[in-house]
């Protein structure tokens, strides 16, 4: 699924004029990426939490000549799934 996709599903499925649709998606990820700039986590109950972490600075090796690498210290996203959707993605027999 892409951006479009949903832009599409909210156009075809919630009565919303296209342009309010790209509002509206942009809308959402804009608030998304701006929280967890600012270090807070995001958490859409019933599908996921996503949050903030700090990576520390690690040794890496790089493969092309087998010699140490330092990977500097960095922020990223660790995207945690909610019970509902885990439950969803492997149903019980």
């Amino acid at each position: 699924m892409t951006k479009q996709d949903l832009i599409d599903h909210l156009t075809n499925n919630c009565g919303l004029h296209r342009s309010s649709a790209i509002r509206a998606v942009n809308g959402v990820i804009d608030k998304i990426t701006d929280a967890l700039a600012d270090g807070e986590a995001v958490t859409l109950r019933g599908f996921a939490t996503i949050k903030p972490v700090e990576k520390a600075e690690k040794i890496g090796r790089n493969m092309n000549n087998d010699t140490p690498v330092v990977i500097p210290a960095h922020r990223s996203v660790k995207f945690v799934v909610s019970k509902e959707l885990k439950d969803k993605l492997n149903p019980k027999v």
